[in-house]
């Protein structure tokens, strides 16, 4: 888009140093963030099956460490008031080696491969996003109970660490559908956010993770991946059912995820979007 004259007039009182300096400060477009995310997107939509799945299946078993951290806390902290405000940081673990490491994701996925399907909603489109949607999600869900598995066999290990995990598993998959599904948009809505905003930056990622993942935890709200690590630590000692596990936790933990990242996150954003395109195409003319 053509400058503005207020915007010419201003660079004649500047030099160019001083111009390049103000350009590389002035925050990125929501449009151009959108389109960061997108050429991302578009990569990971025809990437290989079997690295999606391999990536997605590392990625369900690093989460697990976000559980087994929170627990480490619970473990060797006090029972006070405050305890809740310290181990919650663990949680940030697993997601910090999930996404400085590149690995798939399935909450990642409710923005960054859905945005090529908003640019381009063409049937192809859609059957590549399913695709790796799914792919995704079963590799995670595979690692995660991996995980959980492990974790049930190494219990005479150290048992006091044991009673954290039950305990942490517990809550987490301890209320009903419905405030799953909810809490489950929390979670949701906050990973899309995170993804759009350290997709602008790299040297506030860090930093970013580990706040609205510990932001997550100390909500409460419900991670799919994460909790499916839960879910079946308390499947594999006889605790619930599988079907409960599934149907109970799992499935409204996702149906949230998706909605709270899909919905109102990208397609909201998606419409913001679209009437700044729209904008800007006007004032062209």
């Amino acid at each position: 888009m053509d400058k503005s004259p207020a915007t010419r007039e201003s660079e004649q009182a500047f030099d160019e140093s001083e111009i390049e300096e103000i350009e590389r400060k002035t925050p990125i477009s929501p449009p151009a963030v959108f389109e960061v995310i997108r050429r991302g997107g578009e990569k990971e939509l025809i990437r290989p099956g079997s690295a999606l799945m391999a990536s997605g299946l590392v990625a369900g078993i690093a989460l697990g460490f976000s559980v087994l951290s929170e627990a480490l806390l619970r473990a060797h902290l006090p029972d006070a008031d405050w305890r809740p405000l310290i181990e919650n940081l663990g949680y940030s673990v697993g997601f910090m080696l999930v996404i400085l490491g590149q690995m798939q994701l399935f909450t990642e996925n409710t923005i960054t491969v859905v945005s090529p399907a908003l640019a381009d909603p063409s049937a192809a489109v859609f059957r590549a996003v399913l695709r790796v949607w799914g792919l995704v999600l079963a590799a995670n869900l595979t690692g995660a109970t991996a995980f959980g598995f492990i974790l049930w066999l190494s219990a005479d290990f150290q048992p006091e660490l044991f009673v954290a995990l039950e305990d942490l598993s517990r809550h987490a998959t301890g209320y009903d559908w419905w405030e799953t599904l909810w809490r489950g948009v929390g979670a949701g809505w906050l990973i899309a956010a995170m993804v759009w905003i350290t997709s602008t930056t790299e040297r506030l990622s860090l930093p970013l993770i580990i706040i609205v993942t510990y932001v997550i935890a100390l909500a409460d709200f419900s991670h799919v991946i994460a909790g499916t690590t839960e879910a079946m630590l308390l499947v594999f000692t006889g605790e619930i059912g599988l079907w409960a596990a599934a149907i109970g936790f799992v499935l409204p933990a996702l149906l949230g995820n998706i909605l709270g990242g899909t919905v109102l996150f990208t397609l909201l954003t998606w419409a913001q979007i679209r009437a700044d395109l729209r904008q800007d195409k006007h004032e062209t003319r």
